[in-house]
Order: C-alpha cells, then sequence, then structure tokens
C-alpha cells in the first residue's frame, strides 16, 4: 500500500480514537489506560509512523494510567523480521504475540498453513534480540492425528526460548468455514471430542508442571505475566476498538465498525450495538477461572433468576463454593464451559 493511503487510514484511525474516548468518558469517567493491542489482522503489514503516531496520541489522551501499560502486537513467525520487531520496539512496544499454532508441518497443512522452518525456529531470538522481555506463543490442539506429546514439544520449545505466557486453543470448526466443508466432503477428518479432552487434560496437567498458571480456560502464564488485555477483554471491562470489525465497550454502551475497508475509510463513527446480548458478557466473564461473586451474575442475568441458576450449575458439579457468597469454576466447569453458560443462561 502506498504511504497516502496509510496517512489517510492513520487519520481515520486518529478520528475514530477521540471520538470513541468521548463515548468512553460519558459513561467511565475515570477511565485508566492499561493495555493497547495491535491485533486482529496483519498488524505486520503497516509501517512505522502508524504505531508511532497513534500510540503517541493513545498515550496523550489517556494521562491516567497503570505504571507499565502493556502494549503488545501479533504476528505470524514469517512476518516478524528483524527490522520490523526494533522499528517496533523503538515505537513504544513492549509485548510480542506470536501465532505459532504448531511446529509440525502435518498439523499445520491441516489448518491451512504453510511451515516456514527458519521462521519458526528463529522467531524468538529476534525477538530477544530487538530488546523484548515478554513475548507469548499461540499453539492449537485436538488436531486429528495430533499426539498431546507433539503439543508439549511445541509449548516447550517457546518455554525454552523464553516465552512467559502461553495460549493453549482447542480447534473447533466453525459451520459455513472452509474447515467445515471439507470435512463434510471427506477431504479432511472431523476432530474427535473424546481425543481432544484426553489431550487437554494432559497438556493442561504438564503445563502446570512446568510452573504457569491457568487463569483463565485457554491461558497460561508464569506469574506476573497474565495477559492484561485478555482480562480486561473477559471480565467486561472497557475497551476501545479501532479498525475495520472492531468492536468497543464503553463500560454501558457496545458499538461496532464496518467490516469492509472502504466502508470504514468513509464513515464518521462506529455504530452502537442495540442487539448487544447479556450472554456475550456472561461468556467471558465465566472463562476466567479466579472466584468471583455470586452476584455478579446479575450483571447478566435476571436478579430474580441467579439462585436458581447458580443452584443448578452448582448441582451439576460446574461451579462451586470457594467462601462467604464466591464461587468458582471447578475443573468439570473448565472442560465443559458451554454446558455450564446453558446452565446459567437458560
Amino acid at each position: 500500500m502506498p504511504t497516502a493511503f496509510w496517512r489517510r487510514y492513520l487519520n481515520r484511525l486518529l478520528a475514530d480514537l477521540s471520538w470513541q474516548r468521548e463515548r468512553l468518558l460519558e459513561d467511565t469517567p475515570k477511565a485508566v489506560l492499561a493495555s493497547v493491542y495491535f491485533g486482529g489482522g496483519t498488524p505486520s503489514k503497516a509501517p512505522d509512523f502508524i504505531f508511532q503516531e497513534l500510540l503517541s496520541e493513545i498515550l496523550r489522551l489517556f494521562p491516567q494510567k497503570i505504571p507499565h501499560p502493556e502494549i503488545t502486537a501479533e504476528a505470524n513467525p514469517e512476518s516478524l523480521g528483524e527490522e520490523l520487531l526494533s522499528a517496533w520496539r523503538r515505537c513504544g512496544l513492549n509485548r510480542i504475540s506470536v501465532g505459532l499454532q504448531s511446529l509440525d508441518a502435518n498439523i499445520l497443512h491441516y489448518l491451512g498453513r504453510s511451515y516456514h522452518v527458519r521462521a519458526y525456529q528463529t522467531v524468538f531470538q529476534k525477538i530477544r534480540n530487538a530488546g523484548f522481555t515478554n513475548y507469548s506463543a499461540d499453539f492449537i490442539t485436538g488436531v486429528p492425528g495430533q499426539k498431546p506429546e507433539s503439543t508439549q514439544r511445541d509449548i516447550s520449545f517457546a518455554l525454552s526460548a523464553g516465552a512467559k505466557h502461553i495460549s493453549l486453543y482447542q480447534l473447533t470448526v466453525e459451520p459455513g468455514t472452509q474447515l467445515s466443508q471439507q470435512i463434510a466432503l471427506g477431504q479432511k477428518l472431523a476432530p474427535d471430542e473424546k481425543a481432544q479432552l484426553t489431550a487437554l487434560r494432559q497438556i493442561t496437567a504438564w503445563l502446570k508442571k512446568q510452573g504457569l498458571v491457568q487463569y483463565e480456560i485457554s491461558n497460561f502464564a508464569q506469574r506476573g505475566y497474565a495477559s492484561i488485555h485478555n482480562r480486561i477483554y473477559w471480565t467486561f471491562r472497557p475497551y476501545l476498538g479501532l479498525g475495520v470489525s472492531a468492536h468497543a465497550f464503553t463500560g454501558r454502551r457496545r458499538f461496532y465498525h464496518p467490516r469492509s475497508l472502504e466502508n470504514y475509510l468513509a464513515s464518521t463513527a462506529p455504530q452502537q450495538d442495540l442487539s448487544a446480548n447479556p450472554r456475550d458478557g456472561l461468556i467471558g466473564f465465566i472463562r476466567m477461572l479466579r472466584p468471583f461473586a455470586a452476584n455478579q451474575l446479575r450483571h447478566f442475568l435476571p436478579a430474580e433468576e441467579v439462585p436458581l441458576r447458580l443452584e443448578r450449575a452448582l448441582g451439576a458439579g460446574l461451579l462451586q463454593k470457594c467462601g462467604h457468597n464466591l464461587v468458582r469454576l471447578t475443573r468439570k466447569g473448565v472442560e465443559h464451559n458451554d454446558t455450564l453458560l446453558w446452565q446459567l443462561w437458560q
């Protein structure tokens, strides 16, 4: 893309930021900056000045911030060159999230990704050379033919290279995707739910032995390195969302942007999501593995229904009491989170 396009896009982002800040302060007057996250697309394609100028404006507009805000960019190994990483570091980024998924070429082929051997093997060295000390790696499990031991080797590679945070996602087949069509046509095997659960149990236990804490269903971290961004999103706290398809939550209202670049550039402001469902907030809330007050469910459920639905989830062994008015997910609740959601929501 030519520089003129990126300058136009940056101007749109800055106008978007200003507008969303005003809406945020209307609903959350004492907003504190804790995290900035570049992702959900391919941030590695954007030129340096996008990051530099946007971050500068964010820090100016939000003088109230935690001592060390988490500023993350995500990317695949093949896009993380030394020049890009050094530029990101100069711009003020302090955390990198790498989408490895697997180091097994067969698994990546099933997922529709190519295995760039050298890029995968050297990515963490490049990250360290650029001065980053906080970096995360994403992996996937439950792919047909994938053994737990293979995933453990992949994760071990990342941990030995200094990764402080691991995201482990279980393969799900979403309707309408290319993968679902390939499975329907018999071109690829469907995942086996029983095998997936067995693998997840084994890998989760192994991660715990490596000293990582599971703070959310799919996320593990060394102490002090749990993702601030993840915790903000999953605990129903406000966040701004800039760019194509981005969503925002002011603490009271939700907004969304169009899915096409052309419409985003032509738009003056995001649209309020009047169809936002409290169920969406509940989904995030029950992913966190820390104890919570039972009355917090009133944010998502009819207040008069909370006691009955809570007792139903407790009776099913998906939640357990752990203190005065406190409950937490059981291991069964972690492994069958969709069932827990159903018990609470129905």
